[in-house]
Protein backbone atom coordinates (compact mmCIF):
# COMPACT_ATOMS: atom_id res chain seq x y z
CA UNK A 1 0.00 0.00 0.00
CA UNK A 2 1.45 3.35 -1.05
CA UNK A 3 1.07 6.15 1.49
CA UNK A 4 0.56 9.77 0.49
CA UNK A 5 3.03 10.62 3.27
CA UNK A 6 5.78 8.45 1.83
CA UNK A 7 6.12 6.43 5.07
CA UNK A 8 9.27 4.31 4.89
CA UNK A 9 8.78 0.55 4.82
CA UNK A 10 11.61 0.30 7.36
CA UNK A 11 10.04 1.19 10.73
CA UNK A 12 13.43 2.34 12.07
CA UNK A 13 13.32 5.17 9.53
CA UNK A 14 9.96 6.55 10.71
CA UNK A 15 9.36 9.55 12.95
CA UNK A 16 7.64 7.22 15.44
CA UNK A 17 10.77 5.11 15.84
CA UNK A 18 12.89 8.25 16.21
CA UNK A 19 10.59 9.58 18.95
CA UNK A 20 10.72 6.20 20.71
CA UNK A 21 14.52 6.29 20.63
CA UNK A 22 14.57 9.87 21.93
CA UNK A 23 12.24 8.79 24.73
CA UNK A 24 14.79 6.18 25.79
CA UNK A 25 17.53 8.83 25.86
CA UNK A 26 15.35 11.15 27.93
CA UNK A 27 14.33 8.40 30.37
CA UNK A 28 17.96 7.36 30.79
CA UNK A 29 19.01 10.98 31.32
CA UNK A 30 16.37 11.34 34.05
CA UNK A 31 17.29 8.05 35.71
CA UNK A 32 20.99 8.91 35.65
CA UNK A 33 20.29 12.40 36.99
CA UNK A 34 18.59 11.06 40.11
CA UNK A 35 21.09 8.20 40.58
CA UNK A 36 24.16 10.44 40.23
CA UNK A 37 22.67 12.94 42.67
CA UNK A 38 21.94 10.03 45.03
CA UNK A 39 18.32 11.10 45.43
CA UNK A 40 15.63 8.83 46.75
CA UNK A 41 13.38 9.88 43.88
CA UNK A 42 12.45 8.36 40.54
CA UNK A 43 11.75 10.26 37.32
CA UNK A 44 8.06 9.30 37.67
CA UNK A 45 7.98 10.69 41.21
CA UNK A 46 9.63 13.90 40.04
CA UNK A 47 7.10 14.13 37.22
CA UNK A 48 4.25 13.66 39.68
CA UNK A 49 5.66 16.41 41.93
CA UNK A 50 5.80 18.71 38.91
CA UNK A 51 2.18 18.01 37.98
CA UNK A 52 0.95 18.39 41.57
CA UNK A 53 2.75 21.75 41.90
CA UNK A 54 1.33 23.00 38.62
CA UNK A 55 -2.19 21.61 39.15
CA UNK A 56 -3.19 22.55 42.71
CA UNK A 57 -5.71 20.21 44.35
CA UNK A 58 -5.46 17.62 41.59
CA UNK A 59 -6.87 14.19 42.41
CA UNK A 60 -5.19 10.83 41.73
CA UNK A 61 -7.39 10.03 38.74
CA UNK A 62 -6.63 13.33 37.00
CA UNK A 63 -2.94 12.95 37.80
CA UNK A 64 -2.97 9.46 36.26
CA UNK A 65 -4.49 10.90 33.06
CA UNK A 66 -1.81 13.60 32.84
CA UNK A 67 0.98 11.09 33.51
CA UNK A 68 -0.48 8.53 31.07
CA UNK A 69 -0.21 5.92 33.83
CA UNK A 70 -2.88 3.63 35.25
CA UNK A 71 -4.29 4.49 38.66
CA UNK A 72 -2.54 1.58 40.36
CA UNK A 73 0.90 2.72 39.21
CA UNK A 74 0.02 6.32 40.02
CA UNK A 75 -1.13 5.18 43.48
CA UNK A 76 2.24 3.52 44.10
CA UNK A 77 4.05 6.70 43.07
CA UNK A 78 1.87 8.77 45.40
CA UNK A 79 2.27 6.35 48.30
CA UNK A 80 6.04 6.60 47.90
CA UNK A 81 5.95 10.41 47.74
CA UNK A 82 3.66 10.55 50.76
CA UNK A 83 5.89 8.22 52.79
CA UNK A 84 8.86 10.47 52.00
CA UNK A 85 6.93 13.50 53.22
CA UNK A 86 6.78 15.25 49.83
CA UNK A 87 2.99 15.26 49.37
CA UNK A 88 -0.18 15.05 51.42
CA UNK A 89 -3.51 13.55 50.42
CA UNK A 90 -6.41 15.64 51.59
CA UNK A 91 -10.06 14.55 51.69
CA UNK A 92 -12.30 16.89 49.76
CA UNK A 93 -15.17 16.97 47.30
CA UNK A 94 -15.34 17.38 43.56
CA UNK A 95 -18.67 17.49 41.72
CA UNK A 96 -20.38 16.52 45.00
CA UNK A 97 -18.25 13.38 45.28
CA UNK A 98 -15.67 12.60 47.94
CA UNK A 99 -12.15 12.74 46.46
CA UNK A 100 -8.65 12.84 47.86
CA UNK A 101 -6.75 15.76 46.44
CA UNK A 102 -2.99 16.06 46.40
CA UNK A 103 -0.95 18.82 47.96
CA UNK A 104 2.79 19.35 47.85
CA UNK A 105 4.48 19.76 51.23
CA UNK A 106 7.09 22.40 52.02
CA UNK A 107 9.87 19.79 51.84
CA UNK A 108 8.45 18.45 48.56
CA UNK A 109 8.42 21.94 47.03
CA UNK A 110 11.96 22.62 48.27
CA UNK A 111 13.27 19.35 46.84
CA UNK A 112 11.49 19.93 43.52
CA UNK A 113 12.79 23.49 43.18
CA UNK A 114 16.39 22.49 43.98
CA UNK A 115 16.39 19.60 41.53
CA UNK A 116 14.57 21.50 38.81
CA UNK A 117 17.13 24.32 38.96
CA UNK A 118 19.98 21.84 38.51
CA UNK A 119 18.09 19.92 35.82
CA UNK A 120 17.40 23.18 33.95
CA UNK A 121 21.15 23.70 33.58
CA UNK A 122 21.42 20.30 31.89
CA UNK A 123 18.49 21.15 29.60
CA UNK A 124 20.08 24.48 28.68
CA UNK A 125 23.28 22.73 27.57
CA UNK A 126 21.19 20.64 25.19
CA UNK A 127 18.89 23.45 24.05
CA UNK A 128 21.83 25.78 23.33
CA UNK A 129 22.45 23.66 20.24
CA UNK A 130 19.16 24.85 18.71
CA UNK A 131 17.69 28.23 17.88
CA UNK A 132 14.71 29.43 19.86
CA UNK A 133 12.68 29.39 16.65
CA UNK A 134 13.55 25.74 15.92
CA UNK A 135 12.64 24.71 19.49
CA UNK A 136 9.28 26.50 19.28
CA UNK A 137 8.58 24.82 15.94
CA UNK A 138 9.55 21.41 17.34
CA UNK A 139 7.38 21.95 20.43
CA UNK A 140 4.42 23.00 18.28
CA UNK A 141 4.87 19.95 16.03
CA UNK A 142 5.15 17.58 19.00
CA UNK A 143 2.02 19.08 20.56
CA UNK A 144 0.18 18.57 17.27
CA UNK A 145 1.40 14.96 17.05
CA UNK A 146 0.35 14.35 20.65
CA UNK A 147 -3.16 15.66 19.91
CA UNK A 148 -3.43 13.39 16.87
CA UNK A 149 -2.24 10.37 18.84
CA UNK A 150 -4.57 11.11 21.75
CA UNK A 151 -7.50 10.90 19.34
CA UNK A 152 -6.70 7.29 18.39
CA UNK A 153 -4.91 5.80 21.40
CA UNK A 154 -6.99 4.74 24.40
CA UNK A 155 -5.65 4.26 27.91
CA UNK A 156 -7.26 2.34 30.75
CA UNK A 157 -6.93 4.97 33.45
Amino acid sequence: MKSKYNVPTDFSKTVFYKIDQLSIYIQTLGKNFFEIRNLDLTPDEFGALNLIINNPNICQRDLAKLMLRDRVRTGRILTSLESKGYIERINGTKNNRLVRTLKITTSGKKLYDEQFNIMSQVFERILDKFSEEKMKELTDNLNELERALSEIVEFNI
